[in-house]
């Protein structure tokens, strides 16, 4: 379970931030997840698939993943240095196209860093992806799960949504800026029309001589599926605060994100392909700021946000770095403050 979100900007003198949680069921120490600076002219794909496009990337770009065992990271998540994101997010009903001869032919677990380094807004992407067959690594690799729908966004404000349904690539083109999980995007657009009467406004019905606070917002759905997920980021993406600065901006999304996350222990599968006990929840999420080029992360047990300045990096450099998302100072100790 992951869910995506857009801030509008209420001026073009706003940052445009977007956001994601990333949701799992596992957590492995030996594959922890990392953020990964990758400058310009780097050779993709890192490993080479059969059949497979290879590219040196044109843009820089910060991207969050995993590094498994005899691959390269593998991107959930990342930020160009031209305002581009894009998101991965499960899809249980993905179901990709079969090659095609003589077509160039792309896996999904390189989409994200095949985007990310090679185009600068959402018209880029959609034509370059329609020129592409992309398969599912998963075929190759029996032990890589991989389905997903993707989120791009870039730093005009609009969305690309990618989805793969009955061997067929959909797309949609969208300024609403938010994803969860199945079913597919068309159906939850659907049912959002369902909730045309959720209003910011509290109900003017009076309770103990005052307005009950909030009451505009009764019956939107607050349990974790991706179907609630996305009805709740829809609205709550609407706020009437208009932030002032960065700080502020980056701290709205964060506060939205929150509504968002999935508590540890909270949902528990009972799956039997999955021991007994197994639980999915919010394991790390990020913040893209697409005007001022900030990437920032923070994981399920350390609140610390930590930013990266895309504009202070050199993208010229030969070498990639990496940083782990999970960091062991959780905390700020002011205690000598008092003393």
């Amino acid at each position: 379970m992951c869910t995506n979100i857009t801030i509008p900007r209420k001026s073009k003198d706003e940052a445009l931030v977007s956001a994601r949680t990333m949701d799992w069921c596992i957590r492995n120490p030996e594959n922890s997840p990392l953020v990964n600076f990758v400058p310009r002219k780097q050779k993709f794909p890192e490993i080479d698939l059969p059949g497979e496009i290879h590219w040196k990337n044109k843009y820089g770009f910060i991207g969050a993943g995993y590094k498994l065992e005899n691959f390269p990271v593998a991107y959930s998540d990342g930020l160009n240095e031209k305002g581009l994101s894009v998101a991965s997010l499960w899809l249980a009903c993905s179901e990709y196209p079969k090659p095609k001869k003589g077509e160039p032919l792309l896996y999904n677990m390189n989409l994200v860093s095949y985007v990310l380094g090679n185009f600068k807004n959402i018209q880029e992407v959609e034509t370059a992806l329609s020129k592409l067959t992309v398969v599912n690594i998963t075929n190759l690799y029996p032990e890589v799960p991989a389905l997903f729908h993707y989120i791009i966004s870039d730093a005009s404000g609009k969305h690309l949504i990618v989805e793969f349904i009955d061997g067929v690539m959909q797309t949609y083109t969208t300024d609403l800026g938010v994803l969860t999980n199945q079913p597919t995007y068309d159906w939850h657009l659907t049912n959002l029309n369902f909730y045309g009467n959720l209003s910011l406004k509290n109900n003017p019905d009076l309770f103990c001589g005052e307005e009950v606070t909030g009451s505009g917002q009764l019956g939107m759905p607050g349990d974790p599926s991706p179907q609630s997920r996305f009805i709740r980021a829809a609205f709550l993406r609407q706020t009437a605060f208009k932030p002032e600065n960065t700080q502020q901006s980056i701290g709205l999304a964060r506060l939205i994100l929150q509504n968002l996350s999935v508590p540890i222990g909270t949902v528990i599968f009972q799956d039997p392909r999955f021991p007994e006990g197994t639980f999915d929840w919010t394991q790390w999420s990020v913040i893209r700021d697409h005007t001022n080029l900030g990437y920032y992360f923070y994981s399920d047990f350390n609140s610390t946000l930590y930013g990266i300045h895309l504009k202070q990096l050199d993208f010229k450099s030969s070498k990639q770095k990496q940083f782990p998302i999970y960091q062991p100072d959780w905390y700020e100790n002011i205690t000598k403050n008092f003393k």
